[in-house]
């Protein structure tokens, strides 16, 4: 029976199935209660026994091996064992290779095999274990739960090596075998047999994630994780409650191994903060002594990996480098799975901190100690970073013949026009750069951009072959400092260069915030039955060009061999017949490779027009997955008479503006201000105005001026002449920009006497997730008006047993942020939302927002208790101009398994109290307004990056606009201000707020000061 390498059921089901029905009932509740602590790349699948004190371990090892066989065989698994337990890596994998070798025919030897190939590939050299699967692979006389085991190991194995092909014939290798096991029908009773579906699970996964399956990988390691708790609480309790015992420390491994791989998949779908946490939980576990000590390096060095990803490149660093000081002291191989990942971390630390000439040193020691290990080689061996990294070590004709020989290798096994052949000529461009081939650089950067930037799913392509987080982000970075070099030293940019400039910068801008989306989006695609045909269709399309791919690179393979074979003096000393029928061999391989050639190209057009049709039919499903980068021109047509478009991007060096107008050409101008120096001065400006900790001082208007003024003079007054006759100014920045209003930025200093010159009194200020937004809020036209006023959620209950929470007297916070206890995670009591601090004030805001629109607040208002996710779904949202959220906004990470951002709602019994990302993508809405009152997540960075993919997502259901908070705003003053939002009739959304905004920045004297007229902002599109 053959098996398929895409399976419906995952492999292993039918084994869980028998599991489950010997499973004790009482297990449940606690299988699903550690499920939620979610998962972990490198696998480690150690069997830990029962721990010796240190001294008698060492005693163990110094013992002498007796003559008899038996004796020595048991006194040799005693020293494996206890050379694992004191982390003497080299010498664990030497015993393990010597029991293996020695034992054969002893009733352990299968545990012994399994433990030699995990140790060898996990501390010693991978190229030795996946060699030695073949031989017991090929031997029938093994038993089948074993050879099962041993294909699921060299299937992991291959994983590493990068060759899909090669993995997907290991891969359908073991499902046989698998299934060949479970056909026997006998029940799974030893450990290792028990193991299996683990095994599968995880390996499943390592299949998945080469095939840029992402998504899947992450569930599938999810159902792993939750398999060996189950199992693991099973040998438990047949051990009764010995957590020490050997086979319950078996399954530890099988725990810490999922929840390592997890980490790894987690940062892979843009949910670095969730891995975060994953990792610093593990670690103090580690430091309790939960945990094996053992198992700390590698804690530290998924715990880099998350840090990398958030860009914290100094405590990655510093993990990365506690990482390999423990394993060097373990003795493990420089080959070694665990090596390569921990110093992966290091050079990623390295590059990240543009500590080039390290990071240089680093990979070339690494590749001169792996040299005699083919599969450590394979691993290591990055053609990209290699080229890179001698370039920016001055080795210019290295780096240069290094890219070129790889783009010509990836344009002949694919052709120049696909996104491998386009990703290297990226490269190459980074390299020509350097050199300063300035036209060359250009023509190989122009290859990337219009793969990347261009085309729809070209992106995609290129984030799933890993160059969105490597190359892509080098490439891009050296473009831009190109543009920002030459804007420094000339008057008049380029118009080419000034476009492709600002799409880099917008694509940018999406961070993390894409892959959340593209996460959200798979409950949308199930509920939508045409756009789920669409998007098999392409992902069909997609598989047959993959499987065109690879035919090909096998061709070119045994192309390569026969080359190499008619080259060797054993072939030239052949007879004449014997050669000519070689060479007519070879003529007919090349006929086939020019066939596959064809056929591959012809995949790939048809894979493009399925991507072009799903863009045409579903273009709110393209712009919310893969958002178009229309050129400025594009942009300059959506823009309305008054209105203009201002972009920053902020560099080490300097900062690129762009200022785009109706009618204009697209201006760029190089600014002095780097990335530190705004984060700082932004820093200083935004503890100024931020007074939600100080609301029983005094604010006076004088307070953060000097940093408002010094701001404008560095970012806006370049501008001042092109923004005359401008009323309503669009605003597309990240980082900590994005954080703050720059509606409150002056013009001038205070002078006594005068109202200040906020640029607020000259023009709207608005906010825009990114450029390409604009595109999306404004390619169709205006819904038709909503026939109701509001619907608003607020004042949650989020202890289902609480009461509602008496509104407190004198000045305070909208939202009190929750605190620590609040957010935490508990093994023993679960999640305290029940600490999550209540929000009385924000009934009030609510009420007072109903009576400005002449809404009814018993009737539109869903308040306490009522304020559920299961409301909001079951509202018809879709005949109301504005839809208010007046709650805790939570950002990804701050709640265990929460990877996108939610709205805080009250507790709904076991129903879920958060509304997250997938959920506001179900809306439907004809809303001109999406009020966020008392989110507060418009602030930090991390909450820019967060409320984008929210603002998108509502943008996505139909809202035109969304209005949140920078800050815990003041009650009263918020509900002020929010009624007068939504009772003046103003010409624009935009010019509704700036009424408002002045009408307390003018008004009472105790607000006047920013905080208190500041705070909201406004994302989407200013206009009614």
């Amino acid at each position: 029976m053959s098996v398929q390498p895409h399976p419906s059921q995952p492999p292993g089901s039918d084994l869980r199935g028998l599991l489950k029905r010997w499973r004790s009932a009482w297990l449940a509740a606690l299988m699903l209660c550690w499920t939620l602590l979610g998962a972990a790349q490198a696998q480690e699948l150690e069997e830990e026994g029962g721990a010796l004190p240190v001294a008698e371990a060492q005693a163990v090892l110094q013992r002498p091996l007796p003559d008899d066989r038996l004796p020595r065989l048991t006194l040799l698994d005693q020293q494996m064992h206890a050379a694992r337990q004191l982390a003497q890596r080299g010498l664990q994998v030497a015993l393990a290779r010597r029991l293996v070798d020695e034992g054969r025919d002893h009733a352990d030897w299968p545990t012994w095999l399994r433990a030699y190939l995990h140790a060898e590939f996990t501390w010693g050299e991978g190229t030795k274990a996946l060699e030695a699967c073949e031989p017991w692979l090929a031997d029938t006389s093994l038993p089948p739960a074993l050879r099962a085991g041993v294909a699921l190991r060299q299937t992991y194995m291959a994983a590493h090596e990068g060759d899909l092909a090669v993995t997907l014939n290991h891969w359908r290798r073991a499902q046989r075998l698998l299934a060949a096991w479970r056909e026997g029908g006998r029940a799974p009773v030893e450990v290792a047999e028990r193991q299996l579906g683990i095994d599968a699970l995880q390996v499943r996964a390592e299949v998945e994630r080469l095939q840029g399956r992402f998504e899947a990988a992450v569930a599938t390691l999810r159902e792993a994780l939750q398999e060996a708790l189950a199992q693991q609480a099973d040998v438990l309790h047949e051990r009764n409650g010995l957590s020490r015992h050997p086979d319950v420390q078996a399954f530890t491994g099988w725990v810490d191994g999922s929840r390592g791989m997890l980490v790894y998949a987690l940062v892979r779908q843009g949910r670095a903060g969730e891995a975060l946490l994953l990792a610093d939980t593990q670690l103090r576990r580690v430091r309790r002594g939960d945990l094996a000590e053992a198992r700390g390096p590698r804690w530290l060095y998924r715990r880099a990996h998350a840090l990398n990803a958030l860009q914290r490149h100094e405590e990655a660093l510093a993990d990365a480098d506690g990482s390999l000081a423990a394993l060097q002291q373990s003795q493990v191989s420089a080959s070694s799975h665990v090596g390569h990942l921990a110093l992966a971390e290091r050079l990623r630390a390295l590059m990240g901190l543009r500590r080039w000439a390290e990071a240089d040193a680093a990979y070339q020691a690494h590749l001169a100690a792996v040299a005699g290990d083919r599969l450590a080689s394979a691993r290591a061996r990055n053609p990209a970073l290699a080229a890179v990294l001698a370039a920016q070590a001055g080795r210019l004709d290295e780096a240069l013949a290094g890219a070129e020989r790889s783009l010509r290798y990836r344009e002949r096994l694919f052709g120049v026009d696909h996104p491998s052949s386009q990703e290297m000529a990226g490269v190459r461009g980074f390299v020509r750069l350097a050199r300063g081939d300035v036209d060359g650089a250009e023509a190989d950067f122009e290859r990337l951009f219009v793969a990347a930037l261009d085309r729809s799913g070209g992106w995609l392509d290129l984030d799933q072959r890993g160059a969105r987080g490597f190359v892509l982000g080098l490439v891009f970075d050296r473009y831009l400092r190109h543009v920002l070099s030459q804007a420094q030293g000339a008057a008049v940019t380029a118009p080419r260069r000034v476009a492709r400039a600002l799409q880099i910068a917008d694509r940018l801008k999406l961070g993390s915030t894409q892959r959340a989306l593209m996460d959200a989006s798979s409950r949308l695609q199930a509920g939508h039955a045409p756009l789920r045909e669409a998007l098999e269709a392409e992902q069909a399309a997609r598989a047959a060009q993959e499987e065109r791919a690879e035919g090909l690179q096998a061709l070119f393979a045994e192309e390569d061999a026969e080359r190499r074979r008619m080259g060797s003096a054993a072939f030239k000393s052949l007879p004449l017949h014997e050669r000519q029928a070689a060479t007519e061999q070879l003529a007919r391989l090349r006929e086939r490779i020019r066939a596959a050639q064809a056929e591959l190209q012809a995949a790939r057009a048809a894979l493009q027009q399925r991507r072009d049709r799903l863009a045409r039919e579903h273009p709110a499903f393209a712009d919310l997955i893969s958002p178009p980068l229309p050129a400025p021109e594009g942009l300059m047509q959506l823009l309305r008479p008054g209105e203009a478009l201002w972009v920053l991007h902020a560099l080490e060096e300097g900062s690129l503006s762009w200022l785009l107008r109706p009618g204009q050409p697209a201006q760029l101008r190089a600014l002095p201000l780097g990335s530190a120096d705004l984060a700082q001065r932004v820093g200083r400006w935004r503890a100024q105005l931020d007074r939600s900790a100080r609301l029983q001082e005094p604010a006076a208007p004088a307070l953060g001026a000097d940093e408002a003024h010094e701001l404008y003079r560095s970012l806006m007054a370049p501008w001042q002449a092109e923004l005359a006759g401008v009323n309503s100014l669009l605003v597309a920045s990240s980082g900590p920009l994005a954080g703050v209003p720059l509606a409150a930025l002056l013009r001038e200093p205070l002078q006594a006497g005068r109202p200040p010159a906020w640029l607020l009194r000259d023009m709207a200020v608005s906010q825009l997730p990114s450029a390409a937004s604009l595109l999306a809020l404004r390619r169709q036209p205006p819904a038709a008006e909503p026939p109701r006023a509001l619907i608003g959620f607020g004042d949650p209950l989020f202890a289902a047993t609480a009461s509602p929470t008496a509104r407190a007297t004198g000045a305070r916070r909208l939202a009190p942020a929750p605190d620590a206890r609040a957010l935490r995670w508990d093994e023993a009591r679960g999640l305290r939302y029940g600490d999550i601090p209540p929000l009385p004030d924000t009934r009030t805001e609510l009420q007072a927002i109903a009576r400005s629109l002449g809404a009814d607040p018993r009737a539109d208002l869903r308040l306490g208790a009522a304020a559920t996710r299961a409301a909001v779904l079951a509202a018809d949202l879709s005949d109301r101009r504005v839809v208010a959220f007046a709650t805790h906004g939570l950002l990804p990470g701050e709640l265990p398994g929460l990877s996108k951002p939610a709205l805080a709602l009250a507790a709904d019994g076991d129903a879920s109290p958060l509304l997250e990302l997938d959920d506001v993508l179900q809306l439907r809405l004809r809303a001109h307004w999406v009020l966020l009152s008392a989110c507060n997540s418009a602030g930090a960075q991390q909450g820019d990056e967060a409320l984008s993919g929210l603002v998108r997502g509502f943008f996505f259901a139909g809202a035109r606009s969304v209005l949140a908070t920078h800050w815990a705003v003041e009650s009263e003053s918020a509900a002020a201000l929010s009624a007068a939002v939504f009772a003046r009739a103003a010409p624009s959304r935009a010019e509704a707020l700036r009424r408002a905004q002045l009408q307390l920045a003018d008004g009472a004297p105790k607000w006047r000061h920013p905080y208190f007229w500041a705070g909201y902002a406004l994302f989407g599109d200013p206009a009614l």
